[in-house]
């Protein structure tokens, strides 16, 4: 895919269209795992043992950032590194990197008082959310560029 507003031919358009919306659709879908993921967070960094039920919801919501993140590479395969395609693909990662730290930290085999450390200060998703809103935002704009204009009569 190119940058915004650059076009080939009409077939590469109606391709690229076509990626673009996957991709939004893909982002969409990791925003609305955000409550899931917070939630994991925040039960992982609890004071005590979390329940075993918080290892398994980790893991699927992991798990999901990591499957979303397969798909945006499929819809961008030739997106360069600094892309707003890749861009997506690498938030998505960091949610499902931020979300399997955060289980391994709460589950481990032995722990000491800087692993505690490190799973009470995993609290939120951060700026890493607000840079997935802000990337869907501009693939939003980006299709609205590329869909055809209808004209009123």
């Amino acid at each position: 895919m190119g940058q915004p507003g650059t076009r080939s031919s009409p077939g590469d358009s109606a391709q690229e269209l076509g990626d673009l919306r996957a991709l939004l659709a893909i982002a969409e879908r990791g925003l609305s795992l955000r409550a899931r993921a917070v939630e994991v967070l925040r039960l992982c960094a609890a004071p005590g043992e979390p329940p075993s039920t918080v290892a398994r919801e980790g893991g699927y919501v992991a798990g999901e950032y990591y499957r979303l993140w397969g798909w945006s590479l499929d819809f961008a395969p030739n997106a360069g590194p600094e892309s707003l395609e890749r861009r997506v693909s690498v938030l998505l990662m960091q949610h499902c990197h931020l979300v399997h730290l955060a289980v391994r930290l709460a589950f481990p085999e032995y722990r000491t008082v800087r692993l505690e450390q490190r799973r009470q200060m995993l609290v939120d998703l951060g700026p890493i959310v607000t840079e997935l809103l802000t990337a869907r935002e501009e693939l939003d704009m980006w299709i609205s560029t590329l869909e055809p204009h209808t004209t009123e009569e």
